[in-house]
């Protein structure tokens, strides 16, 4: 994605470039000066592409957001100083060179539209496994956090410090919540409403019970050590049981895989190869034949789904 992001911001230089250049300014200044004119009027075109609606709009959707805050993050863009909607814009000029790109170089249109519906599966794509392992790391973590909030709370501490201790030795995605309640309650926030959002962005089973466990602490006083303890047993129950669903189900998640991508691929590779398949494509039976393909599609998924919950 990097990649893509620095197709965009050379596309923005190459406009900014032409401007420059049909101006017909004769100044014999250094280059140092023409590059610098010319990253301003980049900067300046990304900001204004950044404050249009679709880039406000780009931005919510969840897998576009989480691309642009990993962006922000590494220190190769972060010395740009792009706001995340400046990001969203290059991003999606980059996207649109690409696409035109790919136009130009296999003669067809449906190429470029083609690209452009990979590249936007492959982003969803790409923060849904993304979820799937953060959500798997909270899962394999909340033993430990049910063990370590038992221990703090049996040893007499208060909610706040059994939060903190928790966000201290604890690794990973729970600990991060975990200290994020930690600095909620030491700014004042309140007990309810910091477990609350506790609840909302831990992604955990059983994190209900776990915000009920916290609020009765908090009111009475009681360490709940017995009741975190078991809890703790039962989530490795559970999480052996979901590692033996997996391999029981493996076959079936293949299944639908294949069901699923497979059509997709093909018709991706076919409108990119296939000059004959591109004009066939354009033509009412074509859209026709692709739409009753992907309602196929859909009909073997929904079969395959009601399959698994007979079998679940």
């Amino acid at each position: 994605m990097e990649r893509l992001l620095a197709v965009g911001v050379g596309c923005a230089v190459g406009c900014a470039s032409l401007v420059l250049l049909s101006t017909g300014e004769k100044d014999r200044r250094g280059a140092g000066w023409h590059v610098r004119r010319v990253a301003r009027h980049v900067r300046a075109t990304l900001r204004r592409l950044g404050a249009t609606a679709w880039a406000a709009l780009a931005l919510e959707w969840r897998p576009v957001r989480s691309l642009v805050d990993e962006l922000a993050g590494r220190e190769s863009l972060r010395s740009l100083g792009l706001s995340p909607r400046e990001l969203a814009a290059a991003l999606g000029v980059a996207l649109l060179g690409a696409s035109v790109l790919l136009a130009l170089l296999l003669a067809s249109p449906v190429a470029g539209l083609v690209g452009a519906g990979v590249a936007l599966a492959a982003v969803s794509a790409r923060d849904s496994a993304a979820r799937r392992r953060r959500q798997r790391g909270v899962r394999s973590a909340m033993p430990g956090v049910y063990r370590t909030l038992s221990v703090a709370l049996g040893s007499g501490q208060t909610l706040a410090q059994a939060v903190a201790y928790v966000g201290a030795h604890e690794r990973g995605p729970a600990a991060t919540v975990f200290s994020r309640m930690s600095l909620r309650l030491s700014c004042g926030v309140g007990t309810e409403e910091a477990v609350s959002l506790l609840a909302r962005e831990l992604e955990a089973p059983g994190v209900d019970l776990l915000a009920a466990a916290l609020v009765i602490s908090h009111r009475t006083g009681s360490p709940l050590r017995e009741l975190l303890t078991r809890s703790a047993r039962l989530a490795e129950r559970q999480g052996e049981f979901e590692r033996l669903l997996q391999v029981k189900t493996a076959q079936v998640r293949l299944s639908v895989r294949i069901v699923c991508l497979l059509p997709a691929v093909m018709i991706a590779v076919l409108a990119l190869v296939s000059p004959d398949f591109q004009d066939g494509l354009l033509t009412p039976v074509g859209l026709g034949c692709v739409g009753a393909a992907l309602a196929l599609d859909g009909v073997a998924l929904l079969i395959i789904r009601r399959l698994v919950r007979e079998v679940l």
